[in-house]
């Protein structure tokens, strides 16, 4: 499991926030969806909404540019230290600022950030063999909350620091899960796809963990919506609420920064 939640820890804030915040997790392909992104933030003025995103579509091609090998295992891109510049440029200075841009434009202040910023999330490292992938714990709420008590909108980027200054690629949807635990808020998984699928590309409308189970033994589930699945079973669990997994182009997604309204598959616990 990426995602590591210690409670035992004394530098563990967890602070129950009003029903109006919520976690939208962008993937690198949901960021193309510029219409419906405007749409999104434009309506998102008077709610409490922090964006965590992704961008593997941009690294995998940056690194296509500049002729670098793209590994991944169990959906998890393999990071070897040197190629940490080249991710962290494609991350939080291509993905980010072309979200933080799109933001502005439809009238929100937005912040860019780092997961660790403001001693958010703290970060170490998940297993060797990955190279520079790190695993996600949430320590504190402060910072985020002074943001979006000021009517900022925090946009993260997947990439955090240790107390060493070491940095580290981090899996983004783990980086939401951690913030909606931090804020005790319902948390929405944005991509280019409409949610959980059966094998017969039919959307699954909600799943419980012994389901989902059942559908990463028999192959229904795997690769990144594997880890996926696994982070938004954890977070479920965590906060008591269902987490979403859903496409940016459902009609319905500008409805969730006011009503929370259900969207693609939602995990139940």
């Amino acid at each position: 499991m990426v995602f590591l939640v210690d409670h035992k820890r004394s530098s563990v804030e967890y602070r129950v926030m009003t029903e109006n915040t919520v976690v939208i997790k962008l993937s690198g392909k949901a960021l193309d969806g510029q219409k419906e992104l405007g749409e999104l933030f434009a309506a998102a003025h008077s709610s409490r909404v922090v964006i965590v995103h992704g961008g593997g579509v941009e690294v995998d091609s940056l690194f296509k540019d500049l002729n670098l090998k793209v590994e991944k295992k169990n959906g998890l891109r393999v990071s070897p230290k040197e190629h940490m510049p080249f991710i962290s440029a494609a991350l939080c200075g291509m993905c980010n600022k072309k979200l933080q841009a799109l933001a502005v434009k439809n009238g929100l202040k937005a912040i860019g950030m780092i997961a660790s910023d403001g001693n958010s999330l703290g970060v170490e490292q998940l297993s060797a063999d990955l190279g520079m992938v790190g695993k996600v714990s949430p320590v504190s709420a402060d910072y985020i909350n002074m943001l979006l008590d000021g009517g900022y909108t925090p946009v993260i980027a997947s990439v955090a620091f240790d107390s060493e200054g070491q940095m580290y690629n981090v899996n983004a949807d783990d980086v939401a899960s951690a913030i909606g635990l931090l804020l005790s808020a319902p948390v929405y998984f944005i991509s280019d796809v409409p949610g959980v699928l059966d094998k017969e590309g039919k959307l699954i409308p909600s799943l419980n963990e012994s389901q989902l189970e059942s559908l990463i033994a028999d192959g229904t589930i795997s690769g990144g919506m594997q880890v996926k699945v696994k982070s938004a079973v954890e977070t479920a669990r965590f906060i008591g609420k269902p987490v979403y997994i859903a496409s940016f182009k459902d009609p319905l997604l500008k409805e969730i920064v006011s009503s929370r309204h259900r969207l693609g598959t939602a995990i139940e616990l």
